[in-house]
């Protein structure tokens, strides 16, 4: 499956553009060759957008991936592991997750007559719903059924993004709270609003508005970054102190993560003593080295569809992490 890996590595900088409000049709990933599928048949790609129910747009390259990796993914997540296992026996604490493909938690809002790759794609969706719920690793968040409970009551996706929204992203936040300490997941609170801007995947240029989800919890973040950040301003590398102390997660805690991280972050801020962001698609090697080995606590996440071409599964990162963190 090596096109699979050498085209999601592509594609993971065309979706980071997809979290800044500009015309989507600017910034669309380059289009993939055909594909052979799990059931062995050659298939066109996905198209960059592919319609559903309710007016969402899915991101075609998750089918690409569904259709031609199936439970392929396995390996994926497993390397992911390893980097998670690696960094807790060097005597850090590590909570790592995938973020589900928006296909993965909407299933009822797909229209199998528009799949593009028709069963393939429907088989391979399932399959790939099956590895994420049956990851056993005791350090691994699982978040795909809780946010498929979540999408009946409320709406936690854009419908013209691949991405969760914050407010759906709180469900990821409360989870990890939970991990780490029961008595921090109960100090959250958050306001309630909405927010307007086109979505990566609309075309047209037509706006959408969507609940979003901002900290109301009795703590103080201050930045150490210059210039200050807000979402939703994109940042890469973001580093900050939250007090006071008794309200937050000891230590220093480095979140190692991409687009759907950045979504969570200004609600992720508040959990921890001192934080630092770093997305790794756009970090050295070097940084992030150096960022795992001052960390106390490290939380990962990865984008599902990308997470077969993802750096930070690597042979040659692993080997690096192994050496830094001995």
């Amino acid at each position: 499956m090596s096109r699979h890996r050498l085209l999601a590595a592509a594609l993971a900088s065309a979706l980071a553009l997809l979290v800044v409000p500009a015309a989507a049709a600017e910034h669309q990933p380059p289009v993939s060759p055909r594909l052979t599928g799990i059931d062995g048949l050659l298939y066109d790609s996905a198209p960059y957008a592919v319609p559903g129910d309710d007016g969402n747009l899915f991101f075609g390259y998750e089918f690409d991936i569904a259709c031609g990796l199936g439970d392929g993914l396995h390996g994926p997540v497993a390397r992911l592991a390893e980097l998670a296992r690696l960094v807790e026996q060097s005597g850090r604490r590590v909570v790592w997750t995938v973020a589900p493909n928006k296909s993965a938690v909407l299933g009822t809002e797909i229209d199998p007559a528009l799949l593009p790759q028709g069963s393939c794609d429907t088989v391979g969706v399932e399959l790939q719903n099956q590895v994420l719920d049956d990851v056993s690793d005791p350090t691994y968040l699982p978040v795909r059924r809780l946010l498929v409970k979540a999408s009946s009551e409320q709406q936690i996706y854009w419908r013209t993004d691949p991405h969760w929204t914050t407010s759906g992203a709180v469900y990821f936040v409360q989870a990890l709270a939970r991990e780490l300490d029961p008595r921090l997941a109960r100090r959250q609170r958050y306001h309630y609003g909405t927010e307007t801007r086109v979505g990566g995947l609309e075309l047209d240029g037509t706006p959408e508005t969507v609940q979003t989800a901002t900290p109301a919890t009795k703590v103080t973040v201050r930045s150490r970054t210059d210039p200050d950040w807000s979402y939703p301003t994109l940042v890469t590398d973001h580093s900050w102190v939250t007090g006071p102390r008794a309200r937050t997660y000891p230590g220093r805690t480095l979140l190692l993560g991409d687009s759907f991280m950045w979504y969570a972050l200004e609600n992720l801020r508040p959990l921890f003593r001192h934080g630092r962001f770093l997305w790794y698609a756009h970090s050295s090697e070097p940084v992030m080295l150096k960022a795992l080995r001052r960390s106390d606590t490290v939380v990962i996440d990865a984008y599902q569809a990308f997470l077969p071409g993802s750096s930070i599964i690597s042979s040659e990162f692993l080997a690096h992490v192994r050496r830094v963190l001995r």
